[in-house]
């Protein structure tokens, strides 16, 4: 399946008046550590095989507020026409 779109898009780890925390015992930021998580497979939210941004965003807005003691919540900035694909499971 072959997902076609457009888009200029921005993620960022927080909000402009929050702090983007790191945990040790994860080794990365919260926010790259799910970001990484979620481009690995876990962000295919609907099992089609393909991480879109739309995915990968919902994925990290659950897990880093949670994470954080709701303390940091991921920002999406852009517009998007279709899917855009960031990767593929295997």
């Amino acid at each position: 399946m072959l997902y076609q779109g457009k888009a200029r898009v921005i993620l960022t780890a927080s909000d402009a008046n929050e702090v983007s925390l790191e945990k040790e015992q994860l080794k990365h930021g919260v926010f790259t550590y799910y970001l990484l998580e979620g481009l690995r497979g876990k962000a295919d939210l609907n099992g089609d095989g393909v991480i879109t941004v739309d995915e990968v965003y919902h994925y990290v807005s659950e897990k880093v507020p949670r994470a954080t003691g709701q303390d940091q919540h991921p920002v999406r900035k852009g517009e998007t026409v279709g899917q855009i694909v960031l990767g593929v499971v295997r």
